[in-house]
């Protein structure tokens, strides 16, 4: 089973910036058990990418339940570090698909990146009182809020790095996002000097 893969997007952006970015993504919502994975969804669930297209192919859906049940194993982390040092990865999206369903699988990608401290680690995530009450956060790990779940109400928009989707490319440049639609690196402190990440709805 392939842990970490690239999706067309991610692809393309480690052709852009000639690096290896690589995703990791769990069931988007809920899995087929009925495991809620997306704790804090709420008007995303209506547009969510991940949800159609080729996420939704019979042959793709049983990776995803396989990769949630990895992450629920005693060596989830072992596992990751394996297979991020296999990929040669330098950057990794965590969840293409899915969020972080609890607090103690978060700690487990926080000791994956402790112990790979060359690697970056980023994330969109509905998650946001979860993030804020955190005590550190590893340098080397980065999260955008989504605007579209039941905690954005909590996002700061002048101190908190987060997301809005907009209509069209021009809307988006006129209220100042940088746009991340076609380069997922543009979302990440480390290419984005901004709090403000901007995605053009498709």
């Amino acid at each position: 089973m392939n842990l970490i893969t690239q999706n067309s997007k991610l692809k393309k952006t480690s052709k852009h910036f000639g690096v290896n970015v690589f995703n990791f993504g769990i069931p988007a919502f809920m899995s087929q058990s009925g495991f809620k994975v997306c704790i804090n969804a709420k008007e995303c669930v209506k547009f969510c990418y991940a949800r159609k297209g080729a996420y939704s192919w019979s042959n793709v859906k049983p990776a995803f339940e396989k990769r949630l049940d990895a992450t629920k194993k005693d060596n989830f982390v072992e596992i990751m570090i394996q297979e991020i040092k296999k990929k040669k990865a330098e950057y990794i999206r965590v969840h293409d698909s899915g969020d972080y369903y609890s607090k103690e699988y978060l700690l487990k990608w926080f000791k994956i990146a402790e112990k790979m401290p060359s690697i970056k680690f980023y994330s969109y995530t509905n998650n946001i009182n979860m993030i804020k009450e955190l005590k550190s956060i590893p340098s080397n790990y980065d999260f955008i809020f989504s605007d579209s779940g039941k905690e954005k109400h909590l996002i700061n928009q002048k101190i908190d790095r987060h997301t809005k989707i907009f209509k069209s490319l021009e809307d988006l440049k006129k209220a100042g996002y940088k746009d991340a639609s076609n380069y997922d690196l543009y979302s990440t402190k480390w290419f984005n000097d901004t709090k403000k990440v901007g995605l053009v709805f498709h």
